[in-house]
């Protein structure tokens, strides 16, 4: 047994570490947009440069096991498209995205809106990711204690090509609070993250 353990030190060196330390630090930038509207109390966002920041900070330190990191590039106000209340048989996202303006949006960032009610607590199906404020989730073990900071991460794990995956304590699984990545997924997102980098402009 002594003379197997020089043999186990030698493999353990030669394993990749899954730590933040191990992988360069990829860095992406948002544009948070904060959803105004007279005439629909449910977009009105109610965040703040402050808060927002706050909200980034707890993603980012979702996305730190993956050496992704997201710079605020940007907070401002949007004013939501004057057009009719949604239908009953209306898509709450489909809504919502046809009330977003597009002109304000960055050519050199991710946009993201905040709006205050919605019916899923998040979507990203081509620019923006949207966020709601007051999501409905289920609270597993070891998950996030900022619901809002963790429907972003989880929208920007579907801007990074993640797809949903139900493992209860995973980020990408629907209307939890877990933040696990696994390793296929850390790599798939750095991919696209380098992808990202490549096709943006500067700014």
């Amino acid at each position: 047994m002594p003379r197997l353990l020089p043999l186990v030190a030698f493999l353990v060196c030669l394993m990749p570490l899954r730590s933040e330390e191990s992988m360069p630090l990829l860095s992406l930038q948002v544009r948070v947009h904060l959803m105004q509207s007279a005439t629909q109390p449910r977009l009105q966002a109610t965040l703040d440069e402050a808060g927002v920041r706050a909200i980034l900070r707890e993603a980012n330190a979702i996305w730190a096991q993956a050496g992704i990191r997201f710079e605020l590039e940007a907070v401002g106000v949007l004013q939501a498209l004057d057009i009719a209340p949604k239908r009953w048989f209306e898509r709450d996202r489909n809504w919502v995205k046809s009330v977003i303006p597009t002109n304000e949006f960055s050519p050199t960032a991710i946009d993201v809106c905040f709006v205050r009610e919605m019916g899923p607590n998040g979507f990203f199906y081509g620019e923006p990711v949207v966020v709601c404020e007051m999501p409905e989730f289920t609270k597993v073990k070891g998950g996030s204690a900022n619901p809002v900071a963790r429907v972003l991460a989880h929208e920007l794990g579907h801007v990074l090509f993640l797809k949903h995956r139900q493992d209860h304590t995973n980020l990408m699984a629907s209307a939890r609070n877990g933040t696990s990545l696994n390793n296929q997924e850390i790599k798939d997102a750095r991919q696209r993250a380098l992808q990202i980098l490549q096709q943006m402009p500067l700014p």
